[in-house]
């Protein structure tokens, strides 16, 4: 072992306490190693953690999009089947001339037609129903309980499509408060294929039962079909009871069904889900319906639990470790570190004859030759300044290349903001800007010079509030970053949309020294979501509400007539002769007309009524607040008149006149659904007494309809 003793004249070394005045615990160089041992092993797998999530959960979210797409593909194979599958079993029956003979007859026998169809095994699949029509739509038999018997069916798309053709037909439609698949069929009188005696209906009920029935993948899995925000049908149940509207936004819902393949996230009856959602197929008449798909988050949530379990013990063990290892290593190198800064504290005091004694063959033993060396002779003193010079040289001919490569760095970080696509603007404490890039001069209009010395406020528009302003100075001047929209005007009075962030910058001492902007032009974006949304609810042609909006707001209406004890009139137009004009002068002729009936209605009602399109030539007209029958009366005979004498089209000889029914709730009817079905039972019935004339809806109507 080798002993440094080279000056017999010792003097004694401070003692521990001393040694504690000039170093606390926390300066000590065993402890900080430990410490920074364990900073690094936590930042190391806090990011493995990190990472390992965002791998999860991305996998997770490329797996539920796959299996949620194999089941809305399946769903929509099994729709199609049965559909199809129903529409060749109404074929068939109406071939029969058995069937023939129950729909010739003066009255319908039911123990004979039921006999007919239990011979036929019509009903094969639980909830599977069949319906008979006589040759006006007119409901005269059902196989099972239902509440529309006698009722005419001539409101539902599909049997007037049916009517019309002559030829057998399928789609999914709405029965009562449920959807169903329904095929109908003509059925010909014996030897003629164009005159029909009655129709024939397969069908089944979308219902809940048909869901658990055909469940497809995991068991996790909740499924609805929805139309508009109603659930029709559905496997989720809360509290036992079924769910009854979506559980999503509408608006929202609506941006799910636009987009291929989407799935989000929501949080539903106090739990997370995964949501997915398509339109369904061969919907009938326009009529909106889709199927909804729920699967918990619970399984991913298990996983990411999991995964930070394991990442917490395996943190616990490596601190376990760390501080063991660490403790180990400070008591093995404290006490030649400690002899060290004994004798090194002493020397700076001013103390001759000061020795440093470590006994060791490593490193510190060197270093004690090596100081106590320096102390015996100047020359060594000297030599060891001149070596210190030199590396002082060689550290600032280091710093000189750092500084150029920092240099370097600044100059390519100043062309990516000259070129930078977005708008780059930066301003002093005050707000005062002091350097713009030319994609800010580009999206304002204000040039570098222009732009210099003045303030934010040069974009700012009659369309901002001060209170917005406020509230964003408020933010950015506490240190936090404002991100947000403004519409603001550009040097030649434009007005555009700009995404806007802005960031303060601090100095060393945490006070705010500038503030960095940055401004996207988001005009285009805006006004496509304006035009999406145009489109969604409203007609292309007449610019008036479409059925989707038309219905939705006489569903407002009604729930506003029952709340204040009002009453409302629907009026249902149909335009008399229009499809003559339309063969006779073309299509262009009969938008043109359209367009001219629309702007009609418009002028005959009052602001806060409702003039709609649902398609075709057909018009909704909803009247608020109504004292009296006579006062929907005065509107329709308005209409009528209006459209009889207007020249609509020049140059034609075609009379177009219209037909309107009306139903007066909340008499009539409270619910949109069949207030819609007796208006347009009435305007059957003002066609059927010659046209050019309104019919208040009458219960006898539904029968000679």
């Amino acid at each position: 072992m080798n002993i440094i003793r080279n000056i017999p004249e010792m003097n004694r070394l401070p003692t521990k306490s001393k040694l504690t005045k000039y170093f606390p615990f926390t300066k000590k160089i065993g402890y900080k190693l430990t410490g920074s041992f364990l900073v690094a092993i936590l930042f190391v797998l806090a990011v493995g953690l990190f990472f390992n999530l965002k791998m999860v959960q991305s996998n997770y979210s490329h797996l539920m999009n796959s299996e949620f797409q194999g089941i809305l593909d399946a769903h929509e194979f099994a729709m199609k089947q049965y559909v199809t599958a129903s529409e060749t079993w109404s074929k068939h029956l109406a071939d029969e001339n058995e069937l023939r003979g129950i729909l010739s007859r003066s009255e319908l026998s039911a123990a004979n037609t039921e006999h007919f169809f239990m011979e036929h095994e019509v009903v094969f699949f639980e909830s599977t129903f069949v319906n008979l029509l006589d040759n006006k739509g007119k409901v005269i038999y059902c196989s099972h309980q239902c509440e529309y018997l006698g009722n005419s069916f001539l409101g539902v798309e599909l049997i007037r499509q049916v009517r019309r053709a002559l030829t057998t037909k399928s789609a999914i439609v709405g029965d009562s408060d449920k959807f169903a698949f329904y095929a109908a069929s003509p059925v010909f009188k014996k030897g003629s294929t164009t005159e029909s005696i009655g129709f024939v209906i397969v069908g089944k009920i979308i219902d809940d039962n048909y869901l658990s029935n055909i469940q497809l993948g995991d068991d996790d899995i909740e499924m609805a079909i929805v139309r508009d925000r109603a659930v029709m049908a559905s496997t989720i149940k809360i509290d036992g009871e079924p769910l009854i509207d979506i559980p999503l936004p509408y608006l929202e819902y609506l941006q799910l069904l636009k987009k291929t393949d989407a799935i989000i996230e929501i949080t539903f009856s106090k739990q997370k889900y995964f949501v997915t959602a398509k339109n369904l197929v061969q919907m009938s008449g326009g009529m909106p319906g889709s199927i909804l798909l729920l699967k918990p988050r619970k399984e991913l949530e298990s996983i990411e639990s999991a995964l930070f379990s394991q990442y917490m013990y395996l943190t616990l063990l490596s601190l376990v470790i760390i501080i063991v290892l660490g403790t180990v290593i400070t008591r093995r190198l404290l006490s030649p570190v400690l002899n060290l800064t004994k004798a090194s504290i002493e020397v700076a005091s001013g103390k001759q004859g000061i020795r440093a004694e470590i006994q060791s063959n490593d490193e510190f033993a060197v270093l004690a030759r090596n100081f106590n060396t320096m102390l015996v002779t100047i020359e060594e003193q000297h030599s060891f300044i001149q070596k210190q010079n030199e590396s002082l040289e060689e550290r600032v001919e280091e710093r000189t290349q750092d500084l150029h490569l920092v240099m370097n760095d600044l100059k390519k970080l100043t062309v990516a903001v000259e070129k930078s696509p977005v708008g780059m603007v930066i301003t002093d404490s005050m707000g005062i800007i002091e350097y713009v890039n030319p994609m800010f001069t580009e999206l304002s209009g204000y040039s570098r010079e222009q732009a210099v010395g003045e303030t934010p406020r040069i974009l700012q528009s009659a369309h901002t509030s001060e209170d917005k302003i406020k509230q964003l100075c408020q933010q950015v001047s506490q240190g936090h970053s404002w991100r947000g929209e403004f519409f603001n005007k550009t040097s030649h009075g434009q007005l555009l949309w700009h995404r806007v962030l802005i960031t303060p910058i601090t100095n060393e001492d945490g006070k705010i020294s500038y503030y960095l902007g940055s401004i996207e032009d988001i005009t285009e974006k805006k006004e496509s979501e304006e035009k999406l949304i145009q489109q969604a609810t409203f007609d292309t042609l007449t610019k008036l509400p479409n059925r989707f909006l038309a219905e939705y707001r006489l569903n407002q209406t009604l729930s506003a007539a029952q709340r204040d004890g009002k009453k409302g009139a629907l009026l249902f137009l149909d335009l008399d002769n229009f499809k003559e004009v339309n063969d006779t002068l073309g299509h262009h002729a009969g938008d043109e007309l359209l367009k001219r009936v629309a702007a009609l209605l418009n002028n005959a009602v009052r602001k806060e009524d409702t003039v709609a399109r649902l398609g075709g030539d057909e018009f909704l007209v909803i009247l608020n607040h109504i004292q009296k029958r006579e006062d929907a009366e005065s509107v329709a005979g308005k209409i009528i008149k209006l459209v009889a004498q207007e020249p609509l089209i020049e140059n034609c000889s075609i009379k177009v006149s219209a037909s309107i029914g009306i139903a007066v709730f909340p008499d009539d009817a409270t619910k949109t659904k069949k207030l819609m079905q007796k208006a347009d039972t009435a305007m059957y019935v003002a066609k059927k007494q010659g046209k050019n004339r309104f019919s208040f809806f009458k219960d006898e109507d539904e029968s000679t309809v």
